[in-house]
């Protein structure tokens, strides 16, 4: 079974493989995902081409998508005083499509558009978001998490499972309480401090580096290779080449799955949960 949404803030049309909750205000439309399969995790997957994604965990089966307008111009417009005798027309600001097929709920807002997304979803939620400009927050979820933004900063707050998180231009906090021990994590920023909090326990094998920073953890790092390398090529002049690796290695409790934390510009901070 297959259900499409596709939402305007003055028009609101659904296409239905079963039954649906939809409401909206003036700034807000808002599409209630059913819930039709608890037995295995649900998948959020959302691509906007700018605003912030926020995601919280609730205690409901359904997965709840809302959208908010913040264009200030947007705003402006709808205050202008209509000329003597008339009255203006506006058409939909933005649009929203969600999409829910084989568990997998897919979110789009097309084009350059200026609002926000808040999700609502049950805490066993696996979670891939993209925005080109905003910033992304997730809070409560257990489950695997990608998130990816081009300018903005990243914020996980209590968060399980497993996380790869990429930022161009932000920064990135992020506190777990629980790590899936089989799978890797990272996180990834080009300009911006990295704040990372994980359990006391945690086992990991450990990539660090930072061209324009330092780095600090409170964990007890046992240092691993790192370094000058130097390569010789199977050539018959002999030539050879020297590469300097900035990358610290380590282990924390004995190692175990990668850990990578890296910036270009920015400290790292690796926190033990307390």
């Amino acid at each position: 079974m297959r259900y499409l949404a596709l939402v305007n803030l003055s028009v609101l049309t659904c296409t239905l493989a079963c039954t649906i909750a939809l409401a909206q205000d003036a700034d807000t439309g808002r599409v209630v995902v059913p819930a039709r399969n608890t037995t295995r995790a649900r998948k959020v997957d959302v691509n906007v081409m700018g605003g912030g994604i926020t995601v919280k965990a609730y205690n409901g089966k359904e997965v709840i998508v809302e959208t908010k307008d913040v264009a200030q111009g947007n705003r402006r417009q709808r205050e202008e005083k209509a000329p003597p005798g008339m009255h203006r027309i506006d058409g939909p600001t933005r649009g929203l499509s969600v999409e829910e097929e084989n568990n997998v709920i897919t979110v789009r807002m097309p084009g350059p558009q200026h609002g926000s997304l808040t999700i609502s979803v049950p805490p066993d939620t696996n979670l891939s978001l993209r925005t080109m400009n905003g910033a992304i927050h997730v809070e409560g979820v257990k489950g695997e998490i990608a998130v990816d933004t081009l300018n903005g900063a990243i914020e996980l707050a209590n968060v399980s499972g497993s996380v790869l998180a990429n930022t161009l231009n932000g920064k990135m906090s992020v506190v777990m309480d629980a790590v899936d021990a089989g799978k890797a994590l990272s996180f990834t920023s080009m300009n911006g401090t990295i704040d990372v909090t994980l359990p006391a326990n945690f086992k990991s094998t450990l990539k660090m580096r930072t061209d324009h920073g330092a780095i600090y953890s409170d964990f007890d790092v046992q240092p691993g290779q790192g370094g000058t390398i130097t390569q010789k090529n199977d050539t018959p002049d002999g030539k050879f080449r020297v590469k300097v690796d900035r990358t610290l290695s380590g282990t924390i409790n004995g190692g175990g799955a990668e850990t990578t934390l890296k910036t270009y510009n920015g400290t790292i901070y690796l926190r033990k949960k307390k």
